[in-house]
């Protein structure tokens, strides 16, 4: 997982569209947080984490 972003990327990739909510919208407390990282984590790695420290926050420059 990519550790270093811009602000701009990090509200590009990680912003939930339309699309993303209408899936996580059925979820509810820390499920649908949960949903929604693995399901952004999966658009940007193309591949579900193997573990759960591989959802690092990420950091941006400066």
């Amino acid at each position: 997982m990519r550790q270093d972003w811009e602000p701009e990327d990090l509200i590009e990739v990680w912003t939930l569209l339309e699309d993303d909510m209408k899936r996580v919208r059925n979820k509810s407390g820390a499920t649908r947080l949960g949903f929604a990282l693995l399901l952004k984590f999966f658009e940007v790695e193309a591949r579900f984490p193997s573990r759960p420290r591989r959802c690092r926050p990420p950091r941006w420059s400066t």
